[in-house]
């Protein structure tokens, strides 16, 4: 991690910069590779810039700068936890909640600390972060065209056992050994992409332009759209083709694009519900031509939103989908039979269902706020930072479930990969060309 380091300044100098940067650059493909180890990688990548801050004198850095966007959020996070006085498990609504509060804490702490980073540390940690995705879409592309060969080695290698290996539907097995892995195994692969992409371009930003920039960044890219678009995450192309859009309409008009995504988030926020009730009313679920995947989620969001009158102002408590959840469901068609709600797949209206109007709302405010936010960066960031929000807004309305620790673990590590970015273009004047 040297092509863009300003080679006037002592390595001495830079070596806080390049350590913080190498925990990127292997915490970033590995959490391609298993989605779930950004909840490792967040908070290492946060105690090594702790220690990297109060080794250097700048521990005061630390200290989180409290904006529209960090009042709303913490405001949301609080009503999570007081949704614990009627939740029927009241310690599952709080500590959770509190879980949520340590993570935006975290996350809050380290964006101040790489907002702050000197212009050489930050060259070094946006190389971590371009190289590592870039390798981390280059494992899945490999992957997918050899029908995951390099993870039916490695399970085989290390002599994994049909009880150790996770859902069982996925692995086809002869004498012990997995000869075949299901392309569905793929699916978390690809989640982190759309995110990773946008702060990760930003970076390459401060390459040299008439040397590496153009190349690295077209490859980056094509690489990062080929394992998307191969992959089966449905979510995950969509994600990724709404942070293009949004991409291209801020290089337009970014007021333009800050009011179509403040106007398509309030919308989200508060228009879930009867949304949920139109598909099913239009029969969706059993239309041929959407994925059996987007049927079985119009099932699950019209059996999760007729429960919503029940409790419509304050919810049913934080988390407490697994727990109030029906039990079975008809398939989408007949030969499914039946079939138990796993996670709501969609946060805005898993927020509806659990924290009521209230919550919506105050969701739709954070939302609201962080747009604002984004529009007082610079006119070279904004249009990265817009794309960001629009990924993570489709990433929110198609999958997983709002509380799963990585998954908010991953939204934090994004945000905070955004603001490593920013700080990167706004040293790139200062880098040779």
């Amino acid at each position: 991690m040297f092509s863009s380091a300003p080679q006037t300044v002592p390595l001495r100098s830079r070596v806080w910069g390049i350590a913080l940067g190498t925990i990127i650059m292997v915490g970033t493909p590995t959490m391609i590779v298993s989605a779930k180890t950004v909840q490792a990688t967040l908070p290492i990548l946060l105690a090594a810039a702790l220690g990297a801050a109060a080794a250097r004198g700048r521990i005061a850095c630390a200290k989180p700068r409290l904006n529209g966007a960090v009042l709303s959020l913490f405001a949301l996070i609080a009503y999570a936890a007081l949704s614990g006085l009627w939740a029927p498990d009241w310690q599952l609504s709080v500590s959770i909640s509190l879980m949520a509060a340590v993570v935006a804490l975290g996350t809050i702490v380290l964006i101040t600390l790489l907002h702050a980073e000197s212009a050489e540390d930050a060259l070094h940690m946006g190389e971590g972060l371009w190289i590592g995705l870039l390798v981390g879409a280059l494992y899945t592309v490999l992957e997918i065209m050899s029908g995951q060969s390099i993870k039916i080695w490695a399970y085989n290698t290390l002599g994994l056992g049909p009880d150790e290996l996770q859902p069982a539907r996925y692995f086809t097995w002869k004498d012990g050994r997995v000869i075949a892995v299901h392309p569905d195994d793929l699916t978390r692969n690809a989640v982190p992409i759309p995110l990773l992409i946008w702060p990760a371009l930003m970076a390459t930003r401060a390459l040299p332009a008439h040397l590496w920039r153009p190349a690295v960044s077209a490859t980056l890219f094509l690489l990062c759209a080929a394992a998307v678009l191969l992959a089966t995450s449905e979510t995950a192309k969509l994600a990724l083709f709404a942070g293009v859009i949004a991409f291209a309409a801020a290089r337009f008009s970014w007021q333009m694009a800050r009011y179509a995504l403040s106007v398509a988030w309030i919308a989200a926020c508060l228009s879930v519900v009867p949304a949920a009730y139109l598909a099913r009313q239009l029969d969706l679920q059993t239309a041929s031509w959407l994925q059996l995947s987007a049927r079985l989620r119009i099932i699950i969001w019209n059996e999760i939103a007729r429960l919503v009158p029940e409790a419509p102002i304050l919810g049913h408590g934080a988390d407490m989908t697994y727990v109030l959840q029906p039990v079975t469901h008809e398939g989408p068609t007949p030969d499914w039979g039946t079939f138990v709600i796993p996670h709501p797949h969609n946060v805005y209206l898993q927020t509806w269902y659990e924290l009521g109007l209230a919550g919506a709302v105050l969701l739709a405010i954070f939302g609201f706020m962080l747009l604002r936010q984004i529009s007082t960066l610079t006119e070279a960031a904004r249009p990265f930072a817009f794309a960001l929000f629009a990924a993570a807004a489709v990433q929110l309305a198609f999958s997983y479930n709002l509380w799963q620790i990585w998954f908010m673990c991953l939204f934090g590590f994004a945000v905070a990969m955004g603001t490593l970015g920013n700080n990167v273009l706004a040293h790139r004047k200062s880098q040779p060309r």
